[in-house]
């Protein structure tokens, strides 16, 4: 805001410079041409008294001169003299000769300026100028910088967690949807913050409680294995149930470890789908506007195959977001010289593959790639969390799609790919 004041107060000094400089400059240059034709107006008297020459061949601004002679009497021709002519400014002087009167000279000249007409059209001029400029920029503090210097701290308040800062509504044009969407995140953060807070304690409970409950078999178990310690029964056949029943127990144990993996990878991401409608021209163009500058940047050759328009069913944004995650997989797993997104049609269902050139996937890795949490061998010293490819399999579900993968033996590494007429994504690697 500083600089913006900085700016409205340089804005004012220019327009006083403007003012003061332009108006002397304007009478500097009247004040010459005024001087220049009294010049040539003594030039051409002197010029008549010493032998009645009225030559203005050389003048620049006398266009014409008249001689009213004193001793004329006749009425019409003074009337005639003293007339205001042809629209040109005049100037009347007084012959004499040895202190005599002969009569007088009437000198018609122009001069380019109207001193009065063009202050006033210039600093008319000026001002509107100034005016304009300054309520444009008051228009911008007060609709534009005044309430995004309001929002400027929400976004940072925001990624630090603190989501108890109030978000008014508000409909300005330019800000109304950002304040809406701002006040949307928030909405979601503390929406996932208590979810994920009621999964821990669901989660600690559960496990608390599936510890609890794996005591009992392992206190078996131990109690078994101090009556073949110490060879309390000398029957085989006792030896045997023994044995039998510490099976059964760690079988239980077991059921318990399984539910307690089950209960840590539910619920881990929740996403949510809008039931709508779209071209996929649309979708194609959201691609190339999302990735295309990022290729050319990073020197990847980006190619998008043809396809036909068809009218997809599903959400746009979320189908968007799942080619994403199979693009940035392309940037950070490919050896990043081409990323080519192919379309195709198989049944009711539009496939789209990304594809891109890098060190493949394992084989046997393949039945896992959209498990959660799951990271192959070429992925090794590079930053994720195994979650990219699992959200592509939900939102793709949630859309009543499908996303998949294939092996390739010419180990190109093939990458996502989406549904169209019913919303299928498919991954070839």
């Amino acid at each position: 805001m500083k600089k913006f004041k900085l700016l409205i107060t340089s804005i004012v000094f220019l327009y006083l410079l403007l003012i003061i400089g332009g108006n002397l400059k304007i009478n500097n240059i009247y004040e010459r041409q005024f001087s220049n034709y009294r010049v040539e107006i003594n030039r051409l008297y002197k010029k008549y008294v010493e032998n009645n020459s009225m030559d203005i061949k050389n003048c620049k601004y006398i266009k014409k001169m008249e001689f009213l002679d004193y001793k004329n009497k006749d009425k019409n021709e003074i009337e005639s003299f003293y007339k205001y002519k042809n629209g040109m400014n005049s100037e009347i002087v007084p012959v004499y000769k040895d202190n005599n009167i002969l009569g007088y000279l009437k000198f018609y000249y122009i001069i380019n300026i109207n001193n009065k007409n063009v202050l006033v059209t210039y600093n008319t001029g000026i001002t509107i100028l100034f005016m304009a400029i300054i309520i444009v920029l008051i228009y911008i503090e007060r609709k534009i910088l005044k309430p995004f210097n309001t929002l400027s701290e929400m976004p940072y308040e925001l990624s630090k967690g603190n989501l108890n800062a109030e978000i008014k509504e508000n409909k300005n044009r330019y800000f109304g949807k950002f304040i809406w969407g701002i006040g949307m995140l928030k909405d979601n953060l503390e929406s996932h913050k208590k979810r994920e807070l009621k999964l821990a304690k669901e989660k600690k409970m559960i496990i608390l409680s599936i510890s609890h409950d794996i005591k009992t078999p392992l206190n078996a178990i131990n109690l078994y294995a101090k009556t073949i310690e110490k060879n309390i029964y000398d029957n085989e056949e006792e030896k045997k149930n023994i044995a039998i029943k510490i099976q059964e127990k760690t079988k239980e144990i077991d059921s318990f470890v399984k539910d307690i993996v089950k209960s840590s990878r539910e619920d881990i991401i929740s996403i949510k789908v809008k039931d709508s409608e779209y071209y996929l021209k649309d979708l194609v163009y959201k691609i190339n506007k999302g990735y295309k500058e990022k290729c050319d940047i990073n020197k990847v050759k980006f190619t998008i195959g043809e396809y036909e328009n068809y009218l997809i069913k599903g959400d746009i944004d979320r189908m968007y977001e799942a080619i994403g995650n199979l693009i940035e997989n392309a940037f950070k797993y490919g050896d990043g010289k081409k990323i080519d997104i192919k379309f195709s049609e198989e049944d009711s269902y539009e496939l789209i593959s990304v594809i891109n050139s890098g060190k493949p996937v394992l084989e046997n890795e393949m039945p896992h790639l959209f498990d959660s949490f799951f990271r192959g061998k070429n992925s090794e010293g590079k930053e994720g969390n195994g979650l990219g490819l699992y959200i592509c399999k939900e939102i793709m579900k949630k859309m009543n799609g499908d996303i998949f993968a294939k092996y390739k033996e010419d180990k190109i590494l093939r990458l996502p790919i989406v549904k169209i007429r019913n919303g299928s994504l498919e991954v070839e690697v």
